[in-house]
């Protein structure tokens, strides 16, 4: 329907409050206005209807739709609440477990700096020995070679070979222990790796868990949703049509009481006409005619 212009003299306060009701309605004035014609519509029809009981049966249908509507929310909230601190304790899991997978590898990265610093050591150690050995065996050898010189001098050397021999034992010893012990400082930090990448595992598998944990209860939630956005549409649909029956069930009756109406009117009238000709009669004939 096309619009047309409309306009009328209110006083100032009626059209300030006009104003403010649509603004805070968030519609325009036209829509607003609309809404009270309608409205007023309305409640001429609830005021003309006689079939009031109908009327409170269409109220009562809306009271439980909006009841209906209300639980099935509070009951989407009590889920929404349950999901979130289901997805805060799975978040703490994986929190904790992030926290001692950070910790384990902390510690062993700790063992290898300090499995690598006394390789270091004992590198150094034994690159000290073997100079000291071989400038040992060189001055052996310079020893040997005075004594073919000198063999006064044969006896005194053979002594300090055999001690700088045991000495040079007693080093590899050491050395050989140190390696030893080395080896195992690597066989620890292999097994400090190897337990890194199980908590590595395991922080993996929290959080898939955690992902499905968000996934089923997101899903839940839009199926709740869709659920409950149908059963309002059906009860919603359900009310319109009560609606609708209660509607022409009081326009059927009001037009059957405008046809009595009519008839009584058509009744008066003939009954009126007939009045007027008798004295019409009466006032051009004799009083018999009446």
């Amino acid at each position: 329907m096309a619009d047309t212009v409309f306009s009328t003299k209110v006083d100032e306060t009626v059209k300030a409050k006009f104003e403010g009701m649509a603004q805070a309605a968030g519609t325009t004035q036209k829509e607003f206005f609309s809404r009270l014609v309608a409205a007023h519509e309305a409640a001429q029809v609830r005021e003309s209807t006689d079939n009031v009981k109908e009327m409170e049966q269409l109220r009562y249908h809306l009271a439980r739709v909006e009841e209906i509507y209300l639980s099935l929310v509070k009951a989407a909230r009590d889920r929404e609440e349950a999901d979130a601190d289901r997805v805060y304790r799975a978040e703490e899991e994986v929190k904790r477990a992030k926290a001692s997978a950070l910790d384990t590898k902390e510690q062993a990265d700790k063992a290898v700096r300090e499995s690598g610093e006394q390789m270091e050591a004992v590198r150094t150690e034994a690159a000290l020995i073997r100079e000291k050995s071989e400038k040992e065996v060189r001055e052996m050898r310079e020893a040997l070679d005075r004594a073919l010189e000198s063999r006064e001098q044969a006896a005194k050397l053979a002594a300090l070979a055999e001690e700088a021999a045991a000495m040079a034992k007693t080093k590899v010893t050491e050395m050989e222990a140190l390696a030893q012990k080395a080896g195992e400082y690597r066989r620890e930090a292999e097994n400090e790796r190897k337990k890194n990448a199980e908590l590595s595992g395991l922080l993996e598998k929290a959080e898939d868990a955690l992902r499905k944990v968000r996934d089923e209860a997101k899903t839940a939630m839009d199926a709740q949703v869709a659920k409950m956005e149908q059963t309002l549409q059906r009860v919603s649909e359900r009310a319109e049509l009560e609606k609708e029956k209660a509607v022409l069930a009081a326009r059927g009756e009001a037009m059957a009481e405008i046809g009595r109406l009519r008839e009584a009117l058509a009744q008066a009238r003939e009954e009126k006409a007939a009045l007027e000709v008798r004295i019409a009669r009466a006032e051009h004939g004799s009083p018999g005619d009446l």
